[in-house]
């Protein structure tokens, strides 16, 4: 006889190892990931301020976190002098998503050092010391070798000294090499995260040996009454209080605006990349319009009691907590946006094109110039024959594909068609070539090494709009003579530079001519 079957009535929900593997595809910049790192540390001495700061004290220091980078060997080193961790603690500190009584504050999600240590590289260590234990722990994770179910982390131990107190982390076999043109950003997003602490003395924080600080102090504009134009601010969002200010800026840009969010002292989303709802800032997918509101608009807003996402980089709203928050600022910001949109540029301050701000940036461009890279450049590069080149670009405006045109435009009898294309960096970094004698397009490789450069929108802007006039002038002067005369060019390109502030101003005028009939019932002239 058959034994009976049995139907189970429950099961359990496990997490195998090999879903660490899954960290490496997070979605974190590396500034993010560094910055759990430093959320450990920052975390652990408020944890055991009572401890840790006297010992601090008496060795006449502060708490210190050290980012190392060793680009050729491919490894970062993160190193603190908070209080460090028995092996207790350590063993604590490898179990994913495990609440410790530690995991509190900056570090309440006991996550943060494993999925970043994984993200960044595929093997770490661990090696810590707890303040008076006289004891150093060391732990090695292998990320493939528990992804394949070698689970058991290797401990080993050796004896210093009593008045040891440190944590190191050492990542090796990094996924992600940091280029030197990233290591300036690194440093600016770090600094703004830990302003707080950077500012009152309670954190040193270095990248290679030099010194990481936070964000100069802004100056507010001032109103006509000679106050700053600046508001602080308390309410309640989904029964959790906020609090904060916003102001306008004497002097903006596109990485100055916007709302900077913190939770326990620590920067979420900020400068040089700030929050910029669209309610209130205009602009698509939170980047804000280019205005001045957009450049000058600025503010800090604290949400202690909201989740943030996985990455650190948001503000885990639910329901409807973000929207409340939007109509709540936009109600609040009125009036200081309203005054933003009326500033000048110089906001009183010496023109950007005033003669001593030129020369400072002429001689800075003097370097790039008379740079030995610039003379072999000149020396060295073999130019092919004309048609060559004319046959290599009707090449390449025959690949283009749907997917790579931003966007098409009427002037008159002529077609214009924006093209981004992902060549090659040895391709050429733009490509300005007439289909026939009614299409121009204008195809942009954003793989040059050149635009890898550039980071800000504004930059990408004026670009984009320096490339069109010259191709509208190109064009049309070939039409009517011909031939490429480049006097000829910069005659033409002058009167489209001078056609911008001819529009500009009959917007003024009918936009003042509209405002003026809503009170007199007059309805406003036709532009002649």
């Amino acid at each position: 006889m058959s034994a009976p079957i049995i139907i189970p009535t429950s099961t359990s929900f496990e997490v195998g190892p090999s879903s660490i593997a899954a960290y490496s595809r997070l979605s974190y910049s590396m500034w993010y990931a560094l910055a759990e790192f430093v959320d450990n540390s920052t975390q652990s001495r408020l944890n055991y301020s009572s401890i840790i700061d006297g010992v601090l004290a008496a060795e006449g220091t502060t708490l210190q976190v050290k980012i190392n980078h060793d680009r050729e060997n491919k490894t970062i080193t993160i190193e603190d002098n908070s209080i460090g961790m028995t092996v207790e603690d350590l063993i604590a500190a490898l179990k994913i998503a495990v609440a410790t009584q530690d995991s509190k504050g900056r570090s309440k999600y006991g996550m943060g050092m494993k999925t970043s240590a994984c993200w960044i590289g595929r093997l770490w260590s661990v090696t810590t010391c707890e303040w008076s234990s006289g004891k150093e722990w060391t732990a090695t994770i292998d990320v493939e070798g528990v992804v394949n179910g070698k689970t058991d982390i290797p401990l080993t131990s050796r004896d210093v000294g009593t008045d040891e107190h440190y944590t190191k982390i050492k990542i090796w076999d990094v996924h992600r090499n940091i280029q030197k043109r990233t290591e300036e950003t690194i440093k600016t997003y770090l600094g703004s995260m830990y302003r707080f602490d950077l500012r009152e003395k309670k954190l040193i924080l270095l990248f290679n040996g030099n010194p990481i600080l936070p964000p100069d102090e802004l100056e507010m504009a001032k109103l006509e009454n000679g106050q700053e134009a600046r508001q602080d601010f308390s309410t309640t969002i989904g029964g959790k209080q906020v609090t904060g200010w916003f102001g306008v800026l004497t002097k903006g840009g596109r990485k100055y605006g916007g709302f900077s969010l913190f939770q326990n002292s620590r920067q979420i989303k900020g400068y040089p990349d700030g929050w910029k709802p669209r309610s209130i800032f205009g602009g698509e997918d939170d980047e804000g319009g280019n205005s001045l509101v957009s450049q000058r608009l600025t503010g800090e807003i604290v949400l202690d009691g909201f989740d943030v996402t996985h990455t650190k980089d948001a503000i885990y709203f639910k329901d409807d907590e973000e929207e409340e928050l939007e109509i709540f600022l936009a109600e609040k910001t009125r009036a200081l946006k309203s005054y933003a949109s009326s500033m000048r540029k110089s906001g009183g301050q010496p023109t950007p094109w005033a003669k001593a701000k030129v020369e400072e940036l002429t001689r800075e461009m003097k370097k790039e110039f008379v740079s030995d890279e610039i003379k072999d450049a000149i020396n060295t590069t073999i130019l092919p024959p004309l048609d060559s080149i004319e046959k290599s670009n009707q090449r390449q405006a025959q690949t283009i594909e749907k997917d790579e045109i931003l966007d098409t435009w009427q002037i008159g009898d002529l077609t214009i068609q924006l093209v981004l294309q992902n060549k090659t960096e040895n391709d050429p970094h733009l490509t300005i070539v007439g289909i026939n004698p009614n299409q121009l397009d204008i195809i942009i490789n954003q793989q040059h090494p050149y635009y890898a450069e550039t980071s800000s929108l504004e930059r990408v802007d004026e670009l984009i709009r320096q490339y069109i006039y010259d191709g509208i002038a190109e064009y049309y002067v070939k039409q009517k003579t011909a031939r490429i005369d480049p006097d000829s060019i910069r005659k033409l390109k002058d009167q489209l530079l001078r056609s911008k502030l001819t529009r500009m101003h009959n917007e003024n005028v009918k936009s003042q001519e509209e405002e003026l009939s809503k009170i007199t019932k007059t309805p406003p002239q036709p532009q002649s």
